[in-house]
């Protein structure tokens, strides 16, 4: 009698072990009003990344005409007077594109400090061609004269601190530091057909860059972000004399011009975020 109490009490608890364990699980499970919200990791813009960026840029150049005299003279009799021929400056325009490294540090929730280097290759250029009868020092005007000028942009980078504001996946930023650069240029002054004065150079240069912008985060690892920044290189200057021409002594005279190297790039970036 006892060994069938035995059976009959361990057959109860086999059948009820479903119901038990039914019971445990559905303890566990949230319910709609008090559900608990999924852990998520706190998202930080801390770590090194590296991408790529393309975009638009261009050159405020604002130099003038050079001429000298034998001896060295700036501006002397018979060159043309300072500021001729007018619109001689270049407004050179064109795309960018390059990659970018760097490292951020997220100092709390708010604010971010960080470094970054660029480096572009360019195709920013442009040139003038005027012709017409100029003023000259000293009085009167110059022959038909034709007066040719190039700029290009060949290739510049960046290396700049920046600080941001943080909105978990936005970042709002300033940044500014180094920028440096290569610009090829080109004149060529040309009195009457076959009389003339070529010049032309290609400088490295160093300066500034100073701007800003803006980066979102796509994920823990991708990020794209819309940057401006305005930039300075400073100025360069070619000189050259007149170009060999059969039966004519070269007068000792020297035409060129000087250009500005400043100017602003807008651009778009793609960022990878290695942990």
């Amino acid at each position: 009698m006892a060994g069938w109490n035995m059976k009959k009490h361990w057959r109860a608890g086999v059948l009820a072990l479903p119901f038990l364990t039914s019971a445990a699980l559905a303890a566990d499970l949230p319910t709609k009003k008090g559900a608990p919200v999924p852990y998520e990791p706190t998202f930080t813009w801390t770590g090194f990344y590296a991408g790529l960026n393309a975009g638009y840029g261009w050159i405020d150049d604002r130099g003038p005409p050079l001429c000298f005299a034998p001896g060295g003279v700036a501006n002397g009799d018979i060159c043309l007077a300072p500021g001729s021929p007018p619109g001689a400056q270049v407004s050179p325009r064109g795309f960018i594109g390059g990659a970018q490294v760097g490292y951020n540090w997220q100092m709390n929730p708010s604010w971010l400090v960080g470094v970054e280097a660029d480096f572009q290759g360019s195709a920013i250029n442009g040139s003038v061609n005027l012709t017409g009868q100029f003023p000259q020092n000293g009085g009167g005007n110059s022959d038909t004269l034709n007066f040719r000028a190039s700029e290009r942009m060949n290739w510049f980078g960046t290396v700049r601190p920046r600080i941001g504001f943080v909105m978990n996946r936005a970042l709002l930023y300033a940044t500014g530091g180094l920028a440096y650069g290569q610009v090829s240029v080109s004149t060529n002054t040309i009195i009457v057909p076959g009389l003339a004065w070529p010049a032309s150079g290609s400088f490295t240069r160093t300066g500034w860059a100073l701007g800003g912008g803006v980066e979102y985060a796509l994920s823990p690892n991708w990020s794209a972000k819309l940057e401006g920044l305005y930039y300075d290189l400073g100025r360069v200057a070619v000189t050259g004399g007149m170009a060999p021409f059969p039966g004519v002594k070269p007068p000792g005279y020297a035409y060129g011009k000087s250009f500005d190297i400043d100017g602003a790039i807008v651009r778009v970036g793609l960022n990878y975020k290695f942990f």
